[in-house]
């Protein structure tokens, strides 16, 4: 793993323990034996299947799932985790179920600020670039347009992703 990977996964990892509690010693060796198994897609699904049976809302297993499953090319099943993810981020964040009804921060700085929040945003960002992958062109927008509004500053470029998509759209229409 990169550096930057390692880091990036030493943050998810305090943020985890932070709002989810530790793994259990044994989900994270299914999740670590999963991660190092490269092509061995049976044994890594069965290992990720393990450690959702055992921890099913706990965010590690469920970012663990959504990575295996979009990088395996499963952007259903990777669509899926991301809603799984936002669901547990939102319960833990206190915001509400359905992600159309979660409000603008009061303050704008909050996606660089707040962890849970930003965890928020890249799921959401996430389930929006999936719907659109999988054919579901409004409601991925539609997610992407809700980023904009809960990241006024634009820190995850979700305004360039929407843009990217209806300029694709104009193009192939025109």
């Amino acid at each position: 793993m990169e550096t930057g990977g390692a880091v990036a996964a030493c943050r998810e990892e305090r943020l985890a323990e932070a709002h989810w509690g530790p793994l259990s010693r044994r989900t994270e060796d299914l999740l670590r034996a999963a991660g190092r198994l490269g092509r061995s897609q049976a044994r890594a699904e069965s290992l990720l299947r393990e450690a959702a049976e055992a921890e099913p809302n706990h965010v590690a297993v469920l970012i663990g799932n959504y990575r295996y499953a979009f990088y395996s090319g499963k952007l259903a099943e990777a669509r899926d985790w991301a809603l799984a993810c936002l669901a547990a981020v939102a319960q833990k964040a206190g915001f509400p179920e359905e992600w159309p009804l979660v409000r603008p921060p009061l303050r704008k700085e909050r996606a660089r600020e707040d962890p849970l929040f930003r965890l928020y945003l890249f799921a959401l960002k996430a389930y929006g670039y999936l719907e659109i992958r999988l054919g579901e062109r409004e409601k991925g927008l539609a997610a992407l347009r809700k980023l904009e509004e809960l990241d006024p500053e634009g820190l995850l470029h979700g305004g360039d992703l929407r843009r990217i998509v209806e300029r694709g759209a104009a193009e192939e229409e025109g």
